[in-house]
């Protein structure tokens, strides 16, 4: 499997760098981390098959990235946007039922400081891993994945020094979550913090361009109203009684639907920069299946009724756009919510949004608890209106 993928990456460079040609600030990095694998579940902590703690892990990482060149007005708020894509390949000290995952995933970067010879930058990446031997019922101690596919989100800080307009040496860390949001459980999920060192090639060097037309913009008030859909695992430890009067230990699992309605009614202060109120509607399957095992057991079922599976909350929202991407950030509160089920009063929602012409958008969050825990993911459309009325004079930014 890694020599084919190592074939495949030397086509890919091959095949893009005849593209590239055509193509300004086009990259290709190749860069290898050594992490700390963080112990915050029973099975990277040694409660696996070998009794071995999971606290390393070497991971690979080839991207194929671009820079904004200056050429459109909304490159310059920014200071050097920097996007692409990436794979990715951790291999741990100890996988024994767990696997060594592969990652595909988008990243979106920016410029810190930039001099002659020095770029520091930070980005932030989303995508899908694979390949994960995760918890079954023949793998009954992996608590760490519960799903094959699980979602990948990585942060890092890095530098780059230029030996010259093609080749800089890269160095930093990276943050690397893997997690499925809770769509089933058991699912701990995993931590690496990750130095790293690498190498970038740019087949044209750094072209850049500057465009000194004014953008014009003005404050104005902003109504946004989504429907979203979400799943949420729950399971229960218990002891299995088996014919013999003997006892295995097992686990009770089930998935459940969530519904939601979310309005948000914002001020559009900058180009970058919204922010709001907004309020929350939900209705949420997964109340009422915490005692999931005895229920399964006893075969009885939840008295919860259609009312006392909603919650609603309210939340500040805070909204940084990037063009037609965006991404919010709402620390949110319960105003009701049923006892069944943990639910503290304060809790979090980040999220992307990605907005089409004509007012559509589609989203996706991750909403937490305890600034830790994730409760579940949240699949998003819905329809952004722009209040231009009375909005007060424009302000023209001019870039020089």
């Amino acid at each position: 499997m890694q020599k084919k993928l190592y074939i495949l990456l030397i086509t890919l460079c091959l095949v893009t760098n005849v593209f590239a040609q055509g193509f300004k600030n086009l990259s290709y990095s190749l860069s290898s981390g050594y992490g700390f694998v963080m112990p915050i579940n029973t099975f990277v902590n040694g409660e696996n098959v070998d009794n071995q703690v999971i606290d390393r892990m070497y991971n690979f990482t080839f991207r194929i990235g671009k820079d904004t060149d200056g050429s459109k007005s909304w490159h310059n708020l920014y200071n050097g946007l920097h996007y692409g894509l990436g794979l990715f390949h951790g291999i741990f000290n100890y996988s024994k039922n767990l696997g060594n995952p592969y990652a595909i995933y988008g990243y979106v970067g920016f410029n810190f400081l930039k001099t002659n010879n020095i770029q520091l930058k930070s980005e932030m990446a989303i995508g899908f891993s694979g390949i994960w031997d995760c918890y079954s019922e023949t793998n009954r101690m992996n608590v760490a994945v519960s799903t094959p596919i699980e979602s990948y989100i990585h942060a890092n800080i890095h530098g780059l020094y230029f030996f010259n307009d093609y080749f800089q040496m890269n160095l930093g860390a990276s943050f690397i979550h893997f997690s499925n949001g809770t769509m089933k459980r058991p699912n701990k999920g995993l931590n690496i913090l990750s130095p790293e060192i690498g190498l970038v090639y740019r087949p044209t060097g750094l072209n850049f361009s500057k465009d000194s037309s004014p953008i014009v913009f003005a404050p104005h008030w902003q109504t946004l109203a989504s429907l979203y859909y979400g799943q949420k695992g729950m399971y229960t430890f218990y002891w299995r009684k088996n014919a013999d009067n003997t006892y295995t230990p097992d686990t009770a699992r089930g998935v459940y639907p969530i519904f939601g309605l979310q309005l948000r009614h914002q001020r559009a202060l900058t180009l970058s920069h919204n922010l709001g109120l907004g309020m929350d509607l939900t209705y949420n399957e997964s109340l009422g299946k915490s005692d999931t095992a005895y229920y399964s057991i006893r075969g009885l079922k939840d008295t919860l009724s259609f009312h006392q599976r909603m919650t609603f909350s309210v939340f500040l929202t805070y909204e940084y756009n990037i063009h037609n991407f965006s991404i919010f950030l709402d620390p949110s509160f319960y105003i009701y919510a049923h006892k069944e089920g943990y639910f503290p009063t304060f809790h979090q929602r980040i999220g992307m949004r990605y907005q089409f012409p004509k007012g559509m958008y589609v989203q996706v969050s991750l909403r937490a608890k305890d600034f830790s825990i994730a409760d579940y993911i949240e699949w998003g459309i819905g329809y952004r209106i722009r209040h231009k009325k009375n909005q007060g004079p424009a302000r023209i930014f001019v870039f020089d």
